[in-house]
Formats: C-alpha cells, structure tokens, sequence
C-alpha cells in the first residue's frame, strides 16, 4: 500500500519522474518481489545498508562486509547494482569520516553526511573527506536552524511532519542559495494515515526491557503526528520546486 501510494503520486505530480528508494538487505531479502516491482516501475533502489544500525558503532572491517552483503542482496532482488548509498539515521558523523572510504569502495554516491554550518564553514567541510574522495560524490543533508539555533531543521522525516510547510520551503532555499541539492527524505510511515506501522504494546512487552516498552510511546512521535499533512505540503512544494528525478541523475552533472 505504501508503494502503490507514493508511486501514484509520482505519477500524478511529478510528471511520472522517478524517485529513490532506499532500502536495507533485510527489506530485499524478505521483499525481494516488491524490490523487483520498483525496479521495473523504473525507479531506482538505493541502499540502506544490511541492517538499521548505527554506523559509526561498527569497525571499518564490520562497515566494509555489511556495505558488500548489502550491495549484493539489492542486486539479487532487482537485477540493478545499486550505486547510491544513505547510512541509516545519517549515522556517519564528522569524527567517523574513515567510513566513507568504505562506502566509496561499493557506491559512487552518498548521502549520509549532515553538515553542521553552525560550528563548520562550508569550505572547511570541502576540504576533507568525503568530499575530497576520488571515486565517490556526496550529497549531503543539511539542516538550517530556526529559533536562535536551537531547532536544526531538516528537509524531512519527522521534520517534514512537525513542522510548517514555510519552514520547509526556507530549508530548501537555504540549501539552493549555499549551492546544495534540496532533498526531501520520506519514510513510508511518514505518509501513511492509518498507523499501519504501529506495533502492539503486546511485542514491546515481550522484549523485557524498558527501552524497547519506551518505544512503544515514542511511535505516536514516528506514525501519529502529522502524516495527513504530507502530501499537501508536497503539493506546495511542487509549485517552487521541480522534482528532478532519482539521485543517481546527480552524477551526470559532477
């Protein structure tokens, strides 16, 4: 249902340009004919690495066969090597920049870096890695901040739900005036209506730890607030933005 709602959008209203969809190993091994579906719709399958973890917990060796494992299961779902690559939760932070040498060895694109403008300078940030790698092309995430640099705001995610569809559009123009790709990230709980992700208060339970029954509560942060407003702030978006395509078309212009 996620699927067929999002890509009937792009057909609808962004002229039937595709998009990118990032996926983990586990999502194309157990739905490797969903996989399939977006490939042959056209779209293209970027990778989420082999799980949802955090990166930067992880040794280079660690990072290098889960980036390989996960590379290989999207080519087996879809038939596509998949060329770009997004860490999971942007988990690649400044002091972590060794782990882009790993994702340059399997992708030619990234966009896992959230640059922080506030304590770096943007030349400063071209100066170093991964921006400086030879074989991979970064497309990074960044924020703007609003009221006195207390909220460092993103162009999606939970942002894109919490937050007006003006502040949004200012973060967008932020990033188009510094010389950054606008980006606009969505998961399918974002947009979905009906808590079709919740999970029972039964399955935390049964993990015996109070941080997983913690989450439980903070679901109404992630499927409870704000998905009916999504597509209309798309919709507003449209009228000053121009959807482009899939991230890989970014290479092109490099």
């Amino acid at each position: 249902m996620s699927y067929q709602l999002i890509n009937d959008f792009s057909k609808q209203k962004l002229n039937s340009k595709k998009i990118t969809f990032f996926v983990t190993a586990l999502l194309a091994k157990d739905m490797s004919d969903l996989l399939k579906q977006i490939a042959t719709d056209g779209h293209e399958v970027g990778c989420h690495y082999f799980y949802h973890d955090l990166m930067f917990k992880q040794s280079n060796l660690e990072i290098n066969r889960n980036l390989e494992l996960a590379k290989n299961a999207i080519f087996q779902a879809t038939d596509i090597e998949p060329v770009v690559f997004r860490a999971p939760t942007f988990s690649i932070p400044r002091e972590r920049r060794d782990i882009f040498s790993e994702v340059e060895k399997h992708f030619k694109l990234d966009s896992s870096y959230v640059l922080d403008l506030g304590k770096f300078t943007k030349e400063q940030y071209f100066q170093e890695s991964p921006f400086t790698l030879e074989h991979l092309i970064e497309i990074p995430i960044v924020p703007k901040s609003f009221f006195s640099r207390k909220l460092k705001m993103k162009s999606g995610g939970t942002y894109f739900r919490f937050f007006s569809k003006k502040m949004i559009e200012e973060v967008m123009l932020y990033n188009v005036e510094l010389g950054f790709a606008p980006l606009v990230y969505l998961h399918p709980y974002d947009y979905l209506q009906n808590r079709e992700f919740w999970v029972s208060i039964n399955d935390f339970i049964g993990a015996r730890k109070l941080k997983y029954l913690i989450k439980y509560f903070r679901q109404i942060q992630w499927v409870g607030i704000g998905n009916r407003s999504v597509f209309p702030k798309l919709n507003y978006l449209l009228d000053n933005f121009e959807h482009q395509g899939p991230m890989s078309l970014l290479l092109d212009e490099q």
